[in-house]
C-alpha cells in the first residue's frame, strides 16, 4: 500500500474549497466533497497507478476526480508514495506553472 502525502499547497486548496462550498452551497455539500476526496486518497493508496497519467505537465504525474475538481498527484513507480500537488477546478487551464504557483490566482 502506497502511503499518501498532501502537500501544502493542495492542503491549502482543498481548505479554500472546502470553506467556498460551505459559504455557498451549505455544510452538507462541503461534508461531501471531504468524504469523496478522502475515497480517492484511500483508492490512491491501494491502486497509485489508477490516476490518468498527465505526462505534460511533468514525469510521473497522474490526475484523479472528485468532480468538478482535479487531484494532481506524483507516482514514482519505483517508490511507495503518492504526492498530491494541487487540488483545482478542472475548468482550470492546467500547466505545469499552474502545479508551482503555492495558490490559485482569482
Amino acid at each position: 500500500m502506497a502511503r499518501v502525502v498532501i502537500t501544502g499547497p493542495a492542503d491549502a486548496d482543498s481548505a479554500e474549497i472546502i470553506s467556498d462550498l460551505t459559504a455557498n452551497a451549505g455544510e452538507l455539500v462541503a461534508d461531501r466533497y471531504v468524504a469523496e476526496l478522502n475515497a480517492l486518497y484511500r483508492r490512491l493508496a491501494t491502486f497509485p497507478e489508477s490516476g490518468s497519467p498527465r505526462p505534460k505537465l511533468g514525469r510521473f504525474i497522474r490526475i484523479g476526480l472528485v468532480s468538478p475538481y482535479v487531484v494532481v498527484y506524483r507516482h514514482a513507480p519505483d517508490n511507495n508514495l503518492v504526492a498530491v500537488i494541487r487540488i483545482l477546478h478542472g475548468r482550470r487551464r492546467i500547466t505545469r506553472r499552474t502545479l508551482t504557483q503555492p495558490t490559485a490566482p482569482p
